[in-house]
């Protein structure tokens, strides 16, 4: 939480392209490398225009890498690209062994997202993503369980909650869903719409690339606050995108965070979590509960 509220205050910026010093220190830009207020703004109006340039061949690779065709001009806006890119990726729903996960450990889970206040149900889309309801699932970087925890992670989950470990599937949920839940809460400023989004490519790719990609967002003056702006400037963390990089951060040259080639992971991997917990809606109640709407009492006419 205290991460959440410090890390909205660093991504509050203005509207108009010229910051404040104090945004400058999270979010450096051309402006602070002595030019002038014409050609700074001038600059960023070229970069604002050359920008789908920059990622096109990525698009275009990633049409071909899904045997389908395409023609994307280059007056093309990014979301609708991709959109197209989306739609090449065939997601058809099944639900998998959930009812017998459900029927073993549902009530444990629900118990402790009451307590963390997250829906239940992405849970369970989380787990058919990460492992396929396997509890002994081992991934080839080590990651294990329901929740694929690396060893690290794991080491640092076990110490923190006093378990005996974070293999075995009950400690395995109850270190994931921790971990999850902390993230969610430092994305909470996001709003119920975006937190669990912003967490999701947290959890799979590290918090501090989120940070990047929000970083990257704010720089081309998107809204960093939501995560359908954010996630189309994941291409801009890969490592040959380091131009970009030397621009929002003109004193180190790339991103705090460090480089992320594999961006497509985070991005897909949000989406399909998303697509699974809004089946899984149709399957199982919230475990939240509805806010109630205050009546409001009519005056007596006199």
């Amino acid at each position: 939480m205290i991460f959440g509220i410090a890390l909205k205050q660093a991504l509050t910026t203005k509207k108009q392209f010229v910051k404040t010093e104090s945004d400058q220190a999270f979010f450096p830009t051309n402006s602070d490398t002595a030019v002038n207020k014409f050609d700074y703004i001038t600059s960023k109006y070229i970069l604002y225009k050359l920008e789908d340039y920059f990622v096109n061949w990525r698009d275009v690779l990633d049409i071909v890498s899904f045997n389908k065709s395409f023609y994307i001009n280059d007056t093309t806006h990014s979301e609708e690209k991709y959109e197209l890119i989306r739609k090449t990726i065939d997601i058809k729903f099944s639900p998998g062994n959930v009812a017998e996960l459900v029927k073993l450990y549902g009530d444990m889970i629900k118990d402790q997202c009451n307590q963390y206040k997250i829906d239940w149900r992405i849970i369970l889309a989380m787990i058919r993503q990460e492992s396929y309801f396997n509890p002994t699932a081992v991934s080839h970087a080590g990651a294990y369980g329901f929740m694929q925890i690396m060893p690290r992670t794991g080491q640092g989950l076990q110490n923190e909650l006093n378990l005996e470990d974070t293999k075995t599937p009950v400690n395995n949920l109850t270190a994931g869903m921790y971990y999850y839940a902390t993230l969610v809460a430092s994305f909470e400023f996001t709003g119920d719409d975006n937190k669990y989004k912003f967490a999701l490519a947290a959890y799979n790719a590290g918090l501090a690339r989120v940070v990047d990609a929000m970083t990257i967002a704010n720089y081309f003056g998107k809204n960093y606050n939501k995560w359908d702006d954010v996630k189309e400037y994941y291409p801009y963390l890969a490592s040959n995108q380091d131009s970009i990089q030397r621009l929002v951060w003109p004193k180190i040259g790339r991103p705090p965070g460090g480089t992320l080639n594999n961006w497509r992971e985070p991005y897909k991997y949000v989406e399909y979590i998303i697509f699974y917990y809004e089946n899984y809606k149709q399957y199982y109640p919230s475990n939240l509960e509805t806010p109630k709407v205050k009546k409001t009492k009519k005056k007596k006419s006199k």
